[in-house]
C-alpha cells in the first residue's frame, strides 16, 4: 500500500518524480523503485515522508488513501487556499491553527457556561458619555465634541482609570483590533510616540490609525490588511499627513469595549 499512496500523495501535491527525490535528497531512480513497490525505505524515512505529507504512518503504509474521506476534504480545502490572496491563505491557517491547538489541549477550552460565568452578569455598568464618531476608514466630522452624541452603558471593568474621550468607532480598517461599531476611549497626551494607536483630527475629519512617523510627514495606518481580490492591493492603503495640513492628536487609546 506504501507505494500507491506515495504516488498518488506525490501527485496530489503536484511533484514529479524529480523534483520529489531532490526535495528528500534521493535519486529518482529510488523514488521509482519505491512507487513500483519493488523496494520500501527503511522506518526512519518512512516516518519523514508521512510527516512531510501530513498522514499516520501506520495510514501510509496500510490504508488507500485515495479512497479517504478526511482526505478529500484536505484536498478540497488545499486547492481553495491555492485560489486565495497570501494574505488570506495565512487567515485560514491562523484558523487551522487555532483549531488544533484546542484539539490537542481540550482543558484550555471554555465551555459557553464557562464563559457566561467569567463574564460576572452582576457587574455592575455605567453611564458613558459617546463624544463623537471615530473613521477606521476615511474620516468622520465631528460637529461639537464638547457636547456628547450619545450615552451608552458599559460594564465597570472595561471602563479605563482614566480617560478623557469616548468615540465610536465607524468602519472596518482598524479590524481586528477595533470593530465597526466598538467604543474605544482615549486619553489626552502630550507624548505622541511612533506606533501608537491614537486618535487624530485631519482637517476636521477624525482618524482612528496608527501613527508612523517619517521625515517629513505622518503616515496614518490601518491594521486591516485585506487586499481587493481583483487588484491584490490592500483595501486599506497608507495615507500620509505633512506640514500642508491641519494636524491635532486627540490623544492614544488607551481601551475598548465591544457589546456582544
Amino acid at each position: 500500500m506504501f507505494a500507491k499512496n506515495l504516488k498518488y500523495l506525490r501527485a496530489k501535491r503536484g511533484y514529479d518524480q524529480q523534483t520529489f527525490a531532490e526535495m528528500i535528497h534521493r535519486s529518482v531512480s529510488t523514488i521509482s523503485e519505491w512507487e513500483s513497490g519493488k523496494y520500501t525505505p527503511k522506518a526512519g524515512i518512512l516516518a519523514d515522508i508521512a510527516n512531510m505529507f501530513g498522514v499516520k504512518l501506520d495510514d501510509m503504509m496500510n490504508k488507500d488513501l485515495s479512497k479517504s474521506t478526511d482526505n478529500t476534504v484536505i484536498e478540497k480545502t488545499t486547492n481553495t487556499m491555492r485560489k486565495l490572496h497570501p494574505e488570506r491563505q495565512q487567515k485560514v491557517y491562523t484558523y487551522a491553527e487555532k483549531q488544533l491547538n484546542e484539539q490537542q489541549n481540550p482543558d484550555n477550552v471554555v465551555s459557553l457556561d464557562e464563559a457566561r460565568a467569567e463574564r460576572n452578569l452582576d457587574e455592575p455598568e455605567f453611564n458613558v458619555e459617546v463624544d463623537g464618531i471615530v473613521a477606521a476608514g476615511y474620516g468622520a466630522f465631528n460637529d461639537d465634541r464638547d457636547e456628547p452624541m450619545d450615552t451608552v452603558k458599559i460594564p465597570d471593568s472595561a471602563i479605563p482609570s482614566h480617560y478623557d474621550y469616548c468615540f465610536k468607532v465607524v468602519g472596518d480598517s482598524m479590524h481586528p483590533t477595533y470593530d465597526d461599531g466598538e467604543f474605544v476611549f482615549v486619553q489626552k497626551t502630550q507624548d505622541v510616540t511612533n506606533g501608537m494607536i491614537a486618535v487624530v483630527d485631519i482637517d476636521d475629519m477624525t482618524f482612528i490609525k496608527k501613527l508612523i512617523f517619517e521625515q517629513d510627514r505622518l503616515c496614518l495606518r490601518s491594521l486591516n490588511d485585506d487586499v481587493d481580490e481583483e487588484t491584490g492591493e490592500r483595501i486599506y492603503p497608507d495615507f500620509y499627513a505633512d506640514d500642508t495640513d491641519n494636524i491635532d492628536v486627540i490623544g492614544k487609546v488607551v481601551g475598548s469595549y465591544a457589546f456582544k
